[in-house]
């Protein structure tokens, strides 16, 4: 009865292990001694040394020489090591560093991992480790510091737009305009995000020659802008904010 309450995976391993036993047993059984007797054979002096010359029975394990870049190479390591133990003993002293400067480096295989799988979420896969599944406020402060997928997917465009009007920003003004245009086209369908892409490359994704046009133009006046540096005057900020209003998305 018990052993049919038990889960079939646990009577598997039961089953074998009781076979496998069984088993053992039976050849354990048949092992018979042997007591013939041995007879010792002496080999001669001269026919030792035929051997003893041979490659084949030469099992001294001899290291190998390093070669010029394996050498470079240790002497680079040794170096920076070095120059890392002088370091750390001088900020936390010659014990205490040398005990820190042991545990980063045993440390250093798993952060290397930690980089490497976050990068390749990141920017492969286009999902940011540390943000994920955290929801922030963002703040003018905040946002000028984010890159323009957070931007785009946080903030409110329109009150970030007005805000950097009013206090006469109109770089910044000019770049949360664009990043509204992009948001629009990703809703419409009519592009898609990946932050690997450049502005250029939404340009060639859409497809209506109408819209088009007016976002290449967009996208060189936001390039110079934001890329270029250039602080634009008020007078040039309207010109610019009407050709943004042009592009309307029906």
């Amino acid at each position: 009865m018990v052993l049919e309450k038990m889960k079939p995976v646990i009577k598997c391993h039961i089953i074998i292990f009781i076979i496998f036993f069984a088993i053992s047993g039976l050849q354990a059984r048949q092992i018979k001694p042997d007591n013939r007797s041995v007879k010792r054979i002496e080999i001669p002096e001269k026919h030792l040394n035929k051997y003893r010359n041979n490659k084949a029975f030469d099992y001294v394990i001899k290291a190998k020489k390093d070669n010029a870049v394996i050498k470079a190479i240790k002497w680079i390591k040794q170096k920076i090591y070095n120059l890392f133990a002088k370091f750390f003993s001088w900020l936390f002293g010659e014990k205490k560093g040398m005990k820190l400067l042991k545990i980063l480096i045993e440390a250093l295989p798993y952060i290397a991992v930690l980089i490497f799988t976050y990068l390749i979420f990141r920017f492969l896969i286009g999902v940011d480790l540390i943000r994920l599944g955290r929801k922030k406020q963002v703040t003018k402060s905040k946002v000028i510091n984010l890159n323009d997928e957070e931007i785009i997917k946080e903030a409110d465009l329109d009150s970030l737009i007005n805000e950097a009007v009013n206090e006469k920003d109109y770089r910044l003004a000019i770049r949360y305009y664009y990043l509204k245009t992009l948001k629009e086209l990703m809703n419409h369908q009519l592009i898609e995000w990946h932050p690997d892409k450049t502005n250029r490359d939404y340009v060639n994704e859409l497809k209506i020659n109408k819209l088009k046009d007016i976002f290449k133009h967009l996208t060189f006046i936001y390039d110079y802008v934001w890329y270029g540096k250039f602080v634009p005057a008020e007078e040039d900020f309207v010109t610019i904010k009407n050709d943004f209003n042009k592009f309307v998305i029906k």
